[in-house]
């Protein structure tokens, strides 16, 4: 309230003001005062008054019209910008179809090695069982099919079926085989059996030219008849005996379990 009753003298000192300097200015140009009724007497300007404090904000006015579009403005740097969140997981699709089959892993050294086992195990009873008699001797079999050949062709024979020519290397072996013999019906035509005297007669030894571990000749065999008589055969006693290599006698191979299983 105080400072409205300043402000209302201030303009009324500043409307006095006024009114004495259009007088004086009248009063120079030689004028007749406007307003005889208010004496003036001519003086020294007075002082100039203090500024006003600033009036009140205006009301603000409308809104004007659009105006025109601006100039396009440069391309922006083509930099992707960091990525947003991940949002809600979609619904589960469809089942997908069964894909390829893939190679087959790596199998270790000892796998292998008893598939390898395993595989010649099965492929020796093939074999046996191919034959019409096989016995189990030992850690080997002796399998016939009743062949009838000579010694040498024997030989083969045996060795293309995974096998050797029979050779007994102990009494217990020597029984077998004559079981063997007897239960095929070939004992009577005196099997071969793997030795021989071709290099040194008399000496018998292996195919191979290794010395018997073990024989059971015949009293008085082996005698080389006519000395044409370098191979072996087993008889009915279970005694060898010599004959001629090229004569047709009965074929009873030998297999090796050990080397096969």
């Amino acid at each position: 309230m105080v400072s409205t009753i300043k402000i209302m003298a201030l303009l009324k000192l500043f409307l006095k003001a006024l009114l004495l300097l259009q007088f004086a200015l009248q009063l120079l140009d030689g004028a007749d005062p406007q307003n005889p009724n208010c004496p003036a007497y001519g003086g020294v300007p007075g002082t100039p008054g203090h500024n006003g404090l600033p009036g009140r904000d205006g009301r603000d006015g409308k809104d004007g019209a659009t105006g025109p579009k601006g100039e396009k403005g440069e391309p922006g740097m083509n930099v992707q910008g960091p990525p947003g969140k991940a949002g809600p997981p979609g619904p589960a699709g469809e089942k997908g179809g069964r894909g390829p089959q893939g190679l087959p892993g790596s199998i270790s050294d000892s796998l292998k090695s008893e598939m390898q086992q395993l595989n010649a195990k099965i492929a020796m009873i093939h074999k046996l069982v191919g034959f019409n008699t096989f016995k189990k001797v030992g850690q080997k079999f002796y399998i016939t099919d009743g062949v009838e050949a000579a010694f040498d062709v024997g030989m083969q024979y045996c060795k293309d079926n995974g096998g050797a020519l029979v050779l007994p290397r102990s009494a217990s072996e020597n029984q077998a085989l004559l079981k063997v013999s007897i239960s095929s019906d070939l004992i009577s035509k005196k099997p071969y059996i793997r030795v021989i005297d071709r290099e040194t007669e008399g000496r018998f030894v292996d195919t191979e030219g290794k010395q018997l571990t073990f024989t059971n000749w015949h009293s008085g065999q082996p005698d080389d008849y006519k000395g044409q008589q370098d191979c072996g055969t087993i008889t009915d006693s279970g005694h060898w005996d010599d004959v001629g290599c090229d004569g047709l006698h009965p074929i009873i191979c030998e297999i090796e379990i050990s080397q096969n299983v």
